[in-house]
């Protein structure tokens, strides 16, 4: 509190003693440099993890806040010092959020935020708890949970399953992984997942502790543990370093003893909106100009396991399900799709069985309809009638491009003047591989492999390619890469060519036209292939020569219809090799091998 006192006898002056430092003004700019500083904290370890310049980022950000402290002690009157301190503040966190977009994105922030505030939840809330860097399973409804086992008469055999549950779990799921399967062998169980479409070999796990791995999960899920023939279906929760996901577990015996396949976060699969499926801006222009119309058939085409039903769920979504009847015919729909009414068949749902269904759900007078994988002569004509009430029919199919999705279509229908009639667009595609941004390296191609692929010497100056030695930190220490986790690839991204259906096409084809001619058609309505799509990507830095390469042999008996990728399906010339195989690493530190064969029941 301010104190007053009086010079001389006769009060000649009174001075006033205090009152120089507001308290509560204290405290903002305190707490202001506190989350700054716990910020450039952040920023600091985050730079590293994002192979950005942080030494330079660093020394502008604490320039930066030295700036700022000046101005807030220099300008008069606190609004305008603070106004200016808290500007800087700002600055420096977009110009950081910016910079960070640009190099590996913002989508893993949202993560890290989660984790940032469940680190503030009291201990008692947050039930079980697996060791550090283990999987947590937990069961989907109830408290349950498989934990370390600490006692028992058969603690060894406890702890042996549980051990195999982490060789399981725990290193795929940090990966990425879509699917997780663990197959019996004569003597040992092998662990084999999928992250972005390609197989990886896991752990090999001991026969006995792998069935008691199994046994554990049955348990947790409520299912019958004493059948070890039958297959059995349930799901469970898992949880790693802080993230959740939801598990579709498949259990079933053989000779060779009990396997389990599990499949990951079905769900958000296929939550994909139309502008994220990788269209070009002028494809995603030809694409919505087709749902406003709304009318007419569309060949959504792709090769197995390339991602047809996250294109066919993506357009159906960019329908206003609540304005518009939308129903499908779908094998076994993996998620619920809001406000659309899905009819499921199946998964080997004869041709006979499908047209029945087929008949049925036009008979409901729906304004969209939708078949996942059309494979009835049948069927293909009655969605024939049903869009030429000036409705639309999407039509899925298992082709390599758009000229052997109408090939398809064509021989299916039986007739080309019925066939073509209502045909009004064709979408045809595949997905490649993102390479991860915080580790791919450029490098600059040689001008013959560009000429070979019709792309220019002029004009592509620098691709980019997976990274083929480790990384290194600033004393030579080998790294992981905290966003691919030295898978070199995060993610993928659709690749697709667009034909446009129209009178001049259907004449082409009435008087008999070869590919050739529709494929002149083709670049008459300036359309770019699969192949030059793909290569766009890859000069874009989204992914490589090689991942395109390897794409575009899914399927290829459609043909590319564009440039050739090298023959021998190694690396282009002139491009660093990748090493062939990918390659995942594991807790052992050694990257295990890949398998060639597809997952299983890919959508």
């Amino acid at each position: 509190m301010p104190v007053s006192f009086t010079l001389g006898a006769a009060g000649l002056a009174v001075v006033q003693v205090g009152g120089y430092i507001s308290v509560w003004k204290c405290i903002v700019l305190l707490v202001t440099l506190l989350i700054w500083a716990r910020l450039l904290t952040w920023t600091d370890k985050d730079a590293e993890d994002a192979h950005m310049p942080r030494v330079p980022l660093n020394l502008s950000f604490i320039s930066g806040l030295s700036l700022a402290l000046l101005l807030f002690f220099f300008l008069p009157a606190f609004i305008v010092a603070y106004g200016a301190f808290l500007f800087i503040f700002v600055v420096e966190i977009v110009t950081y959020l910016i910079i960070r977009n640009q190099k590996v994105g913002l989508k893993d922030l949202g993560d890290q935020f989660k984790a940032w505030l469940a680190g503030f939840r009291p201990g008692k809330n947050k039930g079980p708890e697996a060791g550090k860097g283990e999987t947590l399973l937990l069961a989907t409804k109830g408290s349950g949970a498989i934990e370390p086992p600490t006692e028992g008469e058969d603690l060894a055999q406890q702890k042996a399953a549980y051990d195999a549950l982490q060789e399981m779990f725990t290193n795929p799921l940090r990966l990425g992984a879509e699917r997780i399967d663990l197959q019996a062998g004569e003597s040992r169980a092998m662990v084999h997942y999928w992250v972005d479409g390609v197989p990886y070999d896991g752990a090999s796990i001991p026969k006995a502790d792998a069935a008691g791995a199994i046994t554990m999960m049955k348990d947790l899920m409520g299912l019958d543990t004493a059948d070890k023939r039958r297959p059995q279906l349930g799901t469970m929760k898992a949880q790693l370093d802080g993230k959740k996901h939801e598990l579709q577990v498949v259990t079933a015996g053989s000779t060779a003893g009990e396997s389990a396949m599990a499949d990951v976060d079905i769900k958000s699969r296929y939550e994909h909106k139309l502008d994220k499926l990788g269209f070009t801006d002028e494809q995603l222009k030809v694409v919505r100009d087709a749902i406003a119309d709304n009318t007419g058939i569309v060949l959504l085409a792709m090769p197995k396991g390339q991602g047809l039903t996250s294109l066919e769920y993506g357009i159906l979504r960019a329908h206003d399900a609540f304005l518009t009847h939308i129903q499908t015919i779908e094998r076994a729909p993996d998620v619920e799709l809001e406000g659309i009414t899905q009819n499921e068949l199946p998964p080997n749902a004869g041709g006979q069985e499908e047209s029945k269904m087929v008949a049925w759900v036009t008979s409901q007078e729906p304004e969209v309809i939708m078949v996942s994988r059309l494979e009835s002569a049948n069927s293909a004509q009655d969605m024939i009638k049903f869009a030429a009430k000036g409705k639309r029919a999407y039509v899925g199919l298992r082709a390599g491009s758009t000229f052997e999705a109408l090939s398809q279509w064509r021989k299916l229908v039986g007739d080309d003047k019925t066939a073509m009639k209502h045909l009004s667009l064709i979408v045809a595609g595949r997905v490649a591989r993102r390479l991860c941004d915080a580790c791919k390296i450029d490098y600059a191609p040689d001008p013959d492999t560009l000429r070979k692929m019709n792309m220019s010497p002029d004009r592509v100056t620098r691709l980019f390619t997976a990274r083929t030695s480790p990384l290194k930190d600033q004393r030579g220490n080998t790294v992981v890469c905290e966003f691919c986790h030295d898978l070199r690839f995060k993610g993928r991204v659709g690749i697709y060519e667009i034909f446009s259906v129209d009178d001049e096409v259907r004449q082409v084809i009435a008087q008999g036209g070869s590919v050739n001619q529709l494929k002149m058609l083709f670049k008459k309505q300036k359309r770019r292939y699969l192949q030059e799509t793909a290569l766009v990507k890859a000069v874009a830095g989204e992914t490589s020569l090689q991942e395109v390469s390897r794409v575009m042999k899914l399927g290829a008996e459609g043909g590319t219809g564009g440039a050739t990728t090298s023959s021998s399906g190694g690396a282009p010339r002139g491009a660093p090799s990748s090493g062939g195989k990918p390659r995942a690493p594991t807790s052992g530190g050694k990257p295990p091998s890949t398998r060639r064969p597809a997952p299983p029941a890919p959508r």
